[in-house]
């Protein structure tokens, strides 16, 4: 007879609720069976018994197989501690479950996958395996692979049983002891056992490492693929610096590869070998701090920019998103107060960078338009992901953020996994060596274009230049003509005078290159012009000058002008070129401003005579200023000391010492009259490269 109120129903609910609480309580931990299962390899499902704190007594008594463990709760060792009543566990944990062993056994071990912290592993009391540091001397490592989010499991190790360990029955009871580092407390996901353990034949134990080795190396295909690019794109960034050193972007950008290409083996090392977390930390904070620097300068030098506020915002950012790393090394900060401050810190790196962008593609540079887009969305698939990676640690969000996480790891499944991060630094690479590879053949095609020109100048000034001396009678005259590049700023020319003597000009044009050639061109051009009019030296200078004002822009030319007549008497004009030397002596001649600078400018000019056999040497300042390896210059005094060598002999002395500017050497000598009436006295030599 039931009690007024009560039913079946309510009847049926109360007896299935007593026999669960009494299944509960009275549960026990699995004992696994190799004697009975007869297989070579047993994964180690079910309950486990489990407790949390540590050994009362510190000696490990909790290890010994005759522990009573019978009040130890029990949980499933396939499913993470979070859900099972114990999220963001920090400390000491034991596990415990009992092993048969068949009699007579071959040799066996223990495959632990799921640990991804330090612990201990102890058979029938003895220790047998340990990974990391616990405690009294605890040490933090990390395995599995870093950047996967959800974390993924580590490989996990191989532990040999000894043959001895039974105890007589043939039983062994296995304690793992496990240490979690506390401040991974405050996350929901931390590093306990969540994956079955498997005891067996160690080969079958390591062809199934081998296995989920070989997956994890198949499921970070899209990084390794990566890494590759990384390594390929810095070697192709050194070899085009090494094609054209002057241009300094591709070796900033061979150091940002190769930054990138470190991060990422730093980052892929975890999944294959644990490491101390500390110092896996460090080294990242290291490589960020470098490859944000040198990210900064590559931007610079790219985009040819100033260096503004957004450059040293960038740079100092880095330096400080560097240094954060430090009070997490040194554990002057816990790890769950630290990660916002580190995420916070580099934000103004990523502004600076883009606003560094911005401002390049607002003034009209096409490289940083290109840039913009791949590394907006760089930037804004990091920032999602710890985004992502803040909701889900810290248990906000519910299953609609594991949904948005792991989609976020695996957007596309083939060919192999790729994580939307993997498809923006894809983009980011394909769009950096695009600009760089169209750059180099964009700078390639203007080399060949100046080249044209350059060989055009060039054959002009060969032109302009004389190759053969006139015949001056009564005078013999030689020339040397070494320019320092394929075209140079130096001039000269000899013409006959219509009273037997000759007008000598010789010049230097500031400057090299292109510019210096053209001056020269139209320099040459208006003596032969003026040579018709006039035969002043400082009629000469003036209307040079006259024609140079307004198309030497910031440049100017030194001339010297002299005309000897058939008497041996020479009138010279001087507009800041060397002066003469007669012998190893430097005449004095009066001196005006150099071409070009002014209007008003005198020349004055100075009259002094050449005897029979005397000669006059006329010279450019590419002999005084030619400098040896050792940074010593030639010098005036040396100069004029080799003034009375044959003009061969000084050009090549002064080459040899180490030439630095254009060389001429012009040598005129007064012949005696005897040798006047032979026939031509004037091309004794006319020597040069142009």
């Amino acid at each position: 007879m039931l009690p007024r109120g009560w039913d079946r129903r309510t009847t049926v609910f109360l007896a299935f609720a007593l026999l669960v609480l009494c299944g509960t309580t009275g549960a026990r931990g699995q004992v696994f069976d190799l004697e009975r299962d007869r297989v070579p390899m047993v994964e180690l499902h079910g309950f486990w018994r489990f407790h949390t704190g540590d050994d009362p007594d510190g000696k490990l008594g909790w290890a010994k197989p005759d522990f009573d463990d019978s009040s130890w709760k029990l949980l499933r060792s396939d499913q993470p501690l979070a859900v099972q009543g114990y999220p963001g566990y920090g400390g000491v944990l034991w596990y415990r479950f009992q092993v048969v062993l068949p009699a007579n056994h071959p040799p066996l071990a223990l495959y632990i996958a799921g640990i991804g912290t330090s612990y201990q592993v102890f058979a029938s009391g003895r220790l047998i395996g340990q990974f990391g540091g616990v405690p009294p001397h605890e040490r933090t490592y990390i395995a599995g692979y870093a950047r996967s989010l959800p974390h993924r499991p580590p490989l996990g190790h191989i532990i040999p049983i000894p043959a001895d360990i039974a105890d007589g029955t043939g039983a062994m009871v296995v304690a793992i002891r496990v240490w979690i580092w506390p401040d991974w407390a405050a996350f929901v996901y931390n590093a306990q056992a969540f994956q079955a353990l498997s005891v067996g034949d160690p080969s079958l134990m390591s062809e199934k490492r081998q296995d989920r080795w070989n997956h994890e190396f198949w499921s970070l295909s899209a990084e390794n693929a990566l890494l590759l690019g990384y390594l390929l794109a810095a070697l192709a960034g050194l070899g085009l610096f090494l094609m054209r050193p002057g241009e300094g972007e591709y070796l900033w950008f061979s150091a940002v590869e190769l930054l990138y290409a470190a991060d990422c083996a730093w980052n892929l090392y975890p999944a294959f070998h644990p490491v101390w977390f500390q110092g896996y930390e460090a080294l990242n904070g290291l490589l960020q701090f470098l490859r944000g620097i040198c990210l900064s300068i590559f931007y610079l030098t790219l985009l040819k920019q100033p260096r503004g506020w957004p450059f040293w915002g960038s740079m100092g950012s880095a330096a400080f998103g560097g240094l954060m790393f430090l009070p997490m090394v040194m554990q002057w900060m816990s790890y769950p107060a630290w990660l916002p401050v580190i995420n916070l810190a580099w934000i103004p790196f990523i502004v600076c960078q883009l606003v560094m962008l911005s401002l390049a593609a607002k003034r009209g540079n096409l490289d940083a338009r290109l840039l913009l887009g791949p590394f907006g969305m760089q930037y804004g698939a990091i920032v999602g992901r710890e985004i992502l990676l803040a909701f889900y640690a810290f248990g906000h969000g519910g299953p609609a953020i594991a949904i948005w996480a792991g989609k976020w790891e695996q957007l596309f499944k083939w060919p192999f996994p790729i994580s939307v991060q993997n498809i923006a630094d894809f983009l980011c690479q394909i769009s950096i060596l695009a600009i760089l590879m169209l750059r180099f053949a964009r700078t390639r095609r203007d080399e060949e274009r100046f080249g044209a020109e350059l060989e055009a100048a060039r054959t002009v000034q060969q032109v302009l230049i004389p190759n053969e001396v006139p015949d001056i009678p009564c005078f013999a005259i030689e020339c040397i003509y070494k320019p320092a590049g394929q075209v140079g700023g130096d001039f000269f020319q000899i013409l006959p005078t219509p009273s037997g003597g000759a007008l000598i000009v010789i010049g230097d044009v500031s400057g090299k290159g292109m510019p210096a050639a053209m001056a020269v061109s139209l320099l040459v051009g208006t003596v032969r012009t003026l040579a018709h009019f006039m035969q002043s030296p400082g009629e000469i200078l003036a209307a040079m000058n006259q024609r140079m004002l307004a198309r030497s822009k910031d440049g100017f030319t030194t001339c010297l002008v002299l005309r000897i007549d058939p008497d041996g008497t020479v009138t010279a004009a001087n507009a800041g070129h060397l002066a003469p030397y007669l012998g190893a002596r430097e005449i004095a001649v009066g001196n005006g401003l150099p071409l070009g600078l002014a209007a008003e400018s005198i020349y004055s000019e100075s009259t002094f005579h050449l005897d029979a056999g005397q000669e006059l040497t006329l010279l450019t300042d590419g002999i005084a200023e030619a400098r040896c390896k050792g940074g010593e210059l030639f010098g005036f005094e040396r100069t004029a000391s080799i003034s009375i060598l044959s003009a061969e002999h000084i050009a090549a002395t002064a080459a040899a010492f180490g030439q630095q500017d254009d060389i001429t050497v012009l040598k005129i000598r007064r012949c005696a009259a005897p040798e006047c009436a032979e026939a031509p006295l004037g091309a004794a030599a006319a020597t040069g490269a142009a």
